[in-house]
């Protein structure tokens, strides 16, 4: 069955407001690695496991590796942001994908009711005659 729209919006805005504030912390800290598998586990719902929005998540993982333990500090923040910077983009592709919501509105009275019929009033109306 398929996700709404709206709530896979709501998630996706939740995982980038998140991956701004990552930032700020170490590289490679818990928070981060949580915050990751969210990513992985929401591009495996909303686009599934062998999608080419998980290619793109799995991408920006292989593409340079992991360091050495031995790396300097600054590389190993480098590095970071670098990943932060390219899941920002990964993030906003998947956004430009992801379907916008529509919402119907039903009217159920015949073509020549007013607009109190759908629950809106009419706007008045200044008389001719005065």
């Amino acid at each position: 069955m398929p996700i709404d729209p709206g709530h896979l919006r709501h998630h996706l805005n939740e995982l980038r407001s998140t991956l701004r504030w990552l930032r700020s912390l170490r590289p490679d800290g818990p928070r981060y690695k949580l915050w990751l598998g969210d990513v992985v586990e929401f591009t495996r719902v909303a686009f599934g496991a062998d999608s080419e929005e998980a290619a793109r998540v799995r991408g920006v993982l292989l593409e340079r590796g992991r360091l050495p333990d031995d790396a300097e500090e600054m590389e190993r923040v480098r590095d970071y942001l670098w990943r932060l910077d390219a899941f920002a983009d990964v993030l906003a592709q998947f956004e430009s994908r992801m379907p916008h919501p529509v919402t119907f509105i039903s009217i159920d009275a015949g073509p020549d009711a007013g607009p109190e019929s759908n629950g809106a009033s009419a706007p008045e109306r200044p008389d001719p005659g005065t």
